[in-house]
């Protein structure tokens, strides 16, 4: 993310959020703080202390083996780390990261680097002293001195927003970007590549390639494919994508509950909400507590998201209603009840928003890629989200992927 922004001219516009800005879960009809360094474990209220052991215990290796399949997130983190750290950290994470539900998204798809520390050390502790190990005998390639050096892991965006970021993208590859464009057919030429039929504002538009990346959504790339590879295709429209809503709205400082308050500012990341506490949003951004100007002096501005895997009902919901529900939400654990409505700033719903790396995502894209492979579409890649991952930051960097498998084909290609 860094190497992208820097690389586009906007080293001096970035903005990185505070990496010691709490975080928080409600639970119980309060907002607790989540531990943010090792130090922060024995005091945190979040968990018992029967809760701690159990994690503690299994973190070591002192808890049921592996069942032999692909486990859910909810089984391996309730056999791995007992069932508050489920309920109480990682359900609430999941919501708030995938929207999805934890009982059926895929523990190796969706978090495969803590998945991979009990396959590669016997248990998490034992993967991450190995992980440790491997680090030291392969030191990483020197940092780039061009890259801003955060303070620890955090968040970051840019000084008007992350819309500056293709922005910048599109005004360095100039007319190469093409706006308006709809891809209406992929067509296999013969030894040559590909045909794409394009409608455009100046109308059907064709253009001869010998590579295309797809990194639409899959249910998109779907429809484009069926008449290459209805296999490819087939698979390509298993993957769900549920609804989401983003709520951006804002309240005076005064709206805020004193007790929220730290020297009179609201203070911290966000925080998650757990299905199981009577909240219908998924958790909440406190966005200019994050990034500087992001509300005018005596305001505040949070981002909201509300819906999901588990409340696809928000797709029949007005905005007024949305609106409605995340304020009625916050006011059961950060707004002061008799507060006046809130300032509305923008309602936005994707009726397929993130898709959800569920048990099997990962055998179902292999069956995609290997079905483009064995039918002879060299030089068709798949990207996107669904892809690489949901986090702009895993999407940029299963961008550079992307452009080195194309650079890989295209050398290729033309020494044949």
């Amino acid at each position: 993310m860094l190497s992208v922004a820097v690389d586009n001219g906007l080293k001096d516009d970035l903005v990185l959020g505070d990496p010691t800005a709490p975080r928080f879960v409600l639970w119980n009809g309060k907002l607790r703080p989540v531990p943010s360094k090792p130090t922060d474990l024995p005091v945190f209220d979040l968990m018992s202390f029967t809760g701690k052991l159990r994690a503690g215990f299994g973190a070591i290796g002192i808890r049921p083996p592996p069942p032999g399949h692909e486990e859910s997130v909810e089984e391996f983190v309730r056999r791995n780390l007992g069932d508050e750290v489920f309920e109480r950290l990682i359900e609430p994470f999941c919501s708030g990261v995938y929207a999805g539900d934890p009982a059926k998204l895929s523990m190796r798809a969706a978090f495969e680097k803590v998945w991979k520390l009990e396959q590669n050390g016997g248990s998490i502790i034992g993967g991450a002293f190995k992980a440790i190990q491997e680090r030291n005998k392969n030191p990483k390639p020197p940092r780039d001195q061009r890259l801003p050096k955060p303070k620890g892991q955090t968040v970051g965006s840019f000084r008007k927003g992350l819309a500056m970021l293709p922005d910048a993208i599109s005004t360095r590859l100039g007319s190469q970007v093409k706006l308006s464009w709809k891809l209406l057919s992929i067509n296999k030429i013969d030894g040559r590549g590909y045909d794409l039929t394009y409608e455009t504002p100046e109308g059907l538009i064709s253009v001869q390639t010998k590579s295309v990346v797809m990194t639409v959504p899959s249910h998109v790339a779907s429809s484009l494919l069926h008449p290459l590879s209805s296999a490819a295709a087939d698979s390509l429209s298993k993957f769900f994508y549920p609804p989401v809503a983003a709520v951006s709205i804002s309240y005076p400082i005064e709206a805020i509950r004193k007790e929220r308050l730290v020297d009179g500012e609201l203070k911290g990341f966000g925080q998650l909400h757990p299905r199981t506490q009577g909240v219908e949003t998924l958790g909440t951004i406190y966005s200019s507590s994050l990034f500087p100007n992001r509300a005018p002096p005596g305001r505040v501005l949070l981002l909201n998201f509300i819906g999901g895997a588990t409340n696809t009902g928000i797709l029949y919901k007005t905005e007024g209603e949305i609106v409605e529900a995340v304020d009625r939400d916050l006011r059961k654990m950060l707004i002061n009840p008799n507060s006046k409505d809130p300032l509305v700033l923008g309602v936005r719903l994707w009726p397929q928003a993130i898709p959800q790396f569920l048990v099997g995502h990962l055998d179902i894209l292999e069956a995609a890629k290997r079905a483009l492979r064995d039918g002879g579409f060299d030089g068709l890649f798949l990207g996107g989200n669904y892809v690489s991952g949901v986090a702009l930051g895993r999407c940029v960097e299963g961008a550079y992927e992307s452009a080195a498998e194309v650079s890989n084909f295209l050398s290729e290609y033309s020494c044949k």
